[in-house]
Parts: C-alpha cells; sequence; structure tokens
C-alpha cells in the first residue's frame, strides 16, 4: 500500500458510505510546497525518515491558529475595526475550505483542522492513520503533584500512525497549541522523545487517566495513554530525554487520549464545540503560534488573561507578540499591537506567514 491517492481530493471523511480523506497528487504537492518541502517527495514511500521530515516542517511551517473564528477573509481586507469573538467563517471543516485556508492562503488551524488535514496528506503515501479523540490537561506546564489534574473534555484530536512493513505505530500531533512534539513517539510506554528545543522532551506513558485526588469521586478512570513533557527552568537543558525524569524539573501532562478511532462526524462536533459555543477556551481566544528553528516559538494572543494582563492601559484592547522558548523561557521580541484587523493582520503576515490578499 503506498501513494495510494485519488484523482480528485477527498478533503474530509464520510461514515456512510465509509470513505477515508485522501488527497489527490496536485494537492499532495501543494501542501508539500506549503511546508517548505520539495513536491517530489509525494513519490516517496512510506517510512519513518518520511514522516519524521513531514511532521518537523509541519511545526516549522504552519501554525497553530485560531483565527479563523473570528475574523474573515474579507474582514482582513477590509476597513480597521476592532476584533470581536466568533464572526468569522471557523475551519471550515467537511469542504475543502479547510485545505484552501491552510495551504492556499498560508493561514493555520487548530487540532482538529491540522490533523484532519494531516491525515488525509498521509493516507496518499501508504500511511496508515487513525484519528483518536483526547482531552487536554488544562493547568499547562504545571506539576501536577503541586496543583491537582484537571482535563478538559473531548475537545482535542492527535494521530496514530504506521505503515506496511513498519515497526510499530507512531504518535504525532500536527495541532497542540501548548507546544507538542515535532518528533514522532513511538506509541509504547515509557518511550521518550526529544524536542527541537534542548530545554523540553515528552514522555508517552499507558495508563488511567491520571486523576490524582478526583479518582475518589470517578467511577470509570479509563485507560488510555497519556503525554507529557518535561518542564525546566530557563536555561536547563537536557541532554538525554530517557534519563529527563530523574534530572531537575518536573513533568506535566499535555493530552491524554485512548485508541479508539474517532468517526467524521465526531471531528464536525468537536470542531463545532470549540469554535461556537460561548464557553469554549478558543471561542474566546486568538491566538496563532509557530515553532521556531531554534526551539523557541513565536506566538499572538489575546483573550488569555494571564497574557492580557500586561497590556498598555489606556482603556483599548491589545494582543502581545512575543517568542519564548519552553514553559518557563524568558520572552523575548515583545510587542503590544492594537486588537483590530489591521494591526493583528501586519503581525500575521509578517510573523506566521498569513496570505490574505
Amino acid at each position: 500500500m503506498r501513494n495510494i491517492r485519488p484523482a480528485e481530493s477527498i478533503y474530509f471523511s464520510q461514515s456512510m458510505p465509509p470513505v477515508l480523506a485522501c488527497l489527490s497528487l496536485p494537492d499532495t504537492e501543494r501542501y508539500l510546497e506549503r511546508m517548505g518541502l520539495p513536491a517530489a517527495l509525494a513519490s516517496e514511500p512510506p517510512s519513518l525518515d518520511l514522516l519524521s521530515r513531514i511532521l518537523m516542517a509541519h511545526h516549522l511551517n504552519i501554525p497553530y491558529d485560531s483565527s479563523a473564528i473570528h475574523v474573515g477573509p474579507e474582514d482582513w481586507r477590509g476597513p480597521n475595526k476592532e476584533i470581536t469573538w466568533r464572526k468569522g467563517p471557523g475551519m471550515e471543516m467537511g469542504a475543502r475550505g479547510n485545505f484552501d485556508r491552510v495551504v492556499l492562503r498560508r493561514n493555520g488551524g487548530y487540532c482538529y483542522a491540522l490533523n484532519q488535514l494531516a491525515a488525509s496528506l498521509l493516507r496518499g503515501f501508504g500511511f496508515r492513520v487513525s484519528e483518536v479523540g483526547a482531552r487536554v490537561f488544562l493547568h499547562r506546564g504545571k506539576d501536577p503533584q503541586e496543583v491537582g489534574h484537571w482535563w478538559s473534555h473531548t475537545t482535542h484530536m492527535a494521530l496514530i500512525v504506521d505503515w506496511e512493513g513498519s515497526d510499530g505505530r507512531w504518535f504525532l500531533d500536527v495541532g497542540f497549541g501548548g507546544g507538542g512534539s515535532p518528533i514522532p513517539i513511538p506509541l509504547r510506554d515509557g518511550a521518550t522523545s526529544p524536542s527541537l528545543s534542548p530545554s523540553e522532551s515528552f514522555l508517552l506513558r499507558e495508563e488511567p487517566i491520571p486523576l490524582g485526588e478526583l479518582a475518589a469521586t470517578t467511577h470509570d478512570a479509563y485507560l488510555g495513554w497519556t503525554l507529557y513533557r518535561r518542564v525546566v527552568d530557563a536555561g536547563v537543558t537536557i541532554p538525554d530525554p530517557a534519563k529527563a525524569g530523574s534530572g531537575p524539573g518536573h513533568w506535566t501532562p499535555c493530552i491524554h487520549f485512548t485508541l479508539a478511532t474517532v468517526s467524521p462526524e465526531d471531528i464536525l462536533a468537536g470542531d463545532f464545540y470549540n469554535s461556537r459555543h460561548p464557553q469554549a477556551p478558543w471561542a474566546n481566544i486568538l491566538i496563532a503560534s509557530r515553532l521556531l528553528p531554534n526551539g523557541a516559538r513565536r506566538t499572538i494572543c489575546h483573550g488569555i488573561p494571564a497574557i492580557d494582563a500586561g497590556a498598555p492601559q489606556d482603556g483599548r484592547k491589545y494582543a502581545k507578540v512575543y517568542s519564548k522558548e519552553g514553559i518557563k523561557g524568558v520572552e523575548y521580541d515583545v510587542e503590544w499591537v492594537l486588537f483590530e484587523t489591521q494591526p493583528v493582520r501586519v503581525v500575521l503576515e509578517r510573523d506566521f506567514g498569513f496570505q490574505s490578499q
């Protein structure tokens, strides 16, 4: 099973009759070029090396991005105005709009949009891809031994990948805005992975969802997999990810998932909640964040109180633009821009490569 691509792209899977999303050769080549990879790579057979190249390029070139929830293409191009919540078209799942936004207009997306799109790319090479639902650890970056365990409901999705002749299965995630692993991780209890930054590493554990004191009130703590990220102080490096647990810092959970493939309708339901429900986090946050070659992340954000608190106090709304390596890294290249369509658009085009015209 290799390089099995339809003549016309199937941009989104369907349940009845069952059809899996898979990109055509021309769209595959466009996607590769969007990630800075040669179009000739489309003829490569599936392998760990190919999977690794695609995952790293995806993290470096396609940002985690919630802006489409709040602002549509016509508003980016129109007269300047203050940005308000949930006025955009969203991720346009179930149609080619998601592909056009990410690949042709060079915008980004969040978990459901990016991982679903990446799955449609990988299948064309002959990779077997399972889309799985996940819960997000809400005390981002903190030590659960100190703050406890607090999980979202199933509002995230990741990918499990293998191929004919592969040595096991691999976990990857191109849509985790908190800083996911840019390197495939073996789906094996205790597997570790380095990151592009020497100040972070990742650990995968097969276990019931960690609940701490909440376990006493939870009847069914289901078995699954937890992705952990090592958090160390600024300037501290992790020379050997396999030994990170015995060094400085702490493991913070990122997500917890089960090996249960979600249906297209599950994806649509999760996307609808994330983008339209007034209590959903991303329905009230505008963020774009991209991995940089040095392992730091470049981010623009408005809507997170801890970030907004540092804005100029002149009665207007601002978005913060900054770079930082690791959870505890020192911020640099910081600026505040008015939370309006034209100032934010300038940053998205300059720092994230958006094409708004």
